[in-house]
């Protein structure tokens, strides 16, 4: 018997936010005059206005090569013309244009400690960090056993820019999400592979169940899916090895591992969330599969309470 999971989990992707709102603080720095410009500095704001961005560009190379350098709000501009140029050139992953524009916001903000320009600076970071996400959720499809994690990669840069704008951001919620997608992208991988082959698959889903579960976030989920998941590896492990008598009893042994497994995570997941009726059904269907007659009534106890509720 098969168990099934707990309800997916997704990713939102809001990658076009806050591109009006750059544009018109941009305008408002050049008409209002409330930060130094230089005369390159305030030309390239005009040209970036026009959508000129190649001579916005040559305008903030001669602003860097003079005083205006020193300026945080020359080294908004040039965040903002390179996010500009990145959307142009559909913002494709990896491009150098979104870390170039990323080190010019940096810059900005050591230039500018009382943060005079976060206001124009936020928005412009709240975009490219979320450009990340798509990013993230392309890698999450392309991972693969004893391969380095983009998406993990992706996500400190994610993490970095939101940083920037709050320093007490948590980054718990959305990381253990990333480990539970990528943790089911091995996994449906793992059932689609023959019985040989899905072990590196089982594994590297197992792994980041485990990360996820390191983090003090959406635990039961985390220890019920991977239960549920090591159960199932060792129900598929088992029925093929069916038919060869030679192989059955070792075949056995290994998925009663599995097994024994599956019921620690369950009682873990337990553990986390006691209200849950399906942790106590899947422990039941283990136990069964166990012979522990014990746990099975234990389970059928705590059923029937829940039923009363």
């Amino acid at each position: 018997m098969s168990m099934k999971l707990s309800s997916p989990v997704s990713v939102c992707v809001n990658a076009q936010a806050g591109m009006a709102f750059l544009l018109t603080g941009i305008v408002l720095c050049l008409t209002t005059g409330a930060f130094a410009q230089g005369p390159f500095t305030a030309s390239a704001i005009a040209l970036a206005k026009e959508g000129k961005l190649e001579e916005a560009e040559y305008k903030l190379a001669a602003a860097m090569a003079s005083e205006e350098s020193e300026e945080p709000m020359t080294w908004y501009v040039k965040a903002f013309v390179l996010k500009q140029r990145y959307i142009a050139e559909g913002q494709r992953p990896g491009s150098p244009l979104r870390e170039e524009a990323l080190d010019a916001a940096r810059t900005c903000m050591a230039l500018d400690p009382a943060g005079n320009i976060d206001p124009w600076l936020h928005p412009l970071l709240h975009f490219l960090g979320d450009s990340y996400l798509t990013d993230i959720r392309d890698a999450i499809a392309l991972i693969a056993p004893g391969q380095p994690s983009e998406a993990e990669r992706l996500f400190d840069s994610y993490a970095e820019t939101q940083r920037w704008q709050d320093p007490d951001w948590n980054s718990d919620p959305e990381w253990v999400l990333m480990q539970q997608q990528l943790a089911e992208m091995a996994m449906s991988q793992a059932r689609m592979e023959e019985a040989a082959g899905a072990g590196p698959w089982f594994e590297l889903g197992a792994k980041h169940y485990q990360q996820a579960i390191s983090k003090n976030h959406d635990r039961f989920r985390s220890f019920y899916n991977l239960a549920v998941h090591t159960y199932n590896q060792g129900v598929r492990e088992f029925k093929a090895s069916e038919d060869d008598l030679d192989a059955i009893d070792a075949a056995l042994l290994q998925a009663a591992g599995k097994w024994q497994r599956a019921s620690e995570l369950l009682e873990q997941a337990i553990g986390k969330d006691s209200s849950q009726p399906k942790a106590y059904e899947a422990l039941a269907i283990v136990s069964t599969a166990l012979l522990n007659q014990d746990r099975i009534d234990w389970c059928k106890s705590h059923l029937e309470e829940l039923g009363g509720h």
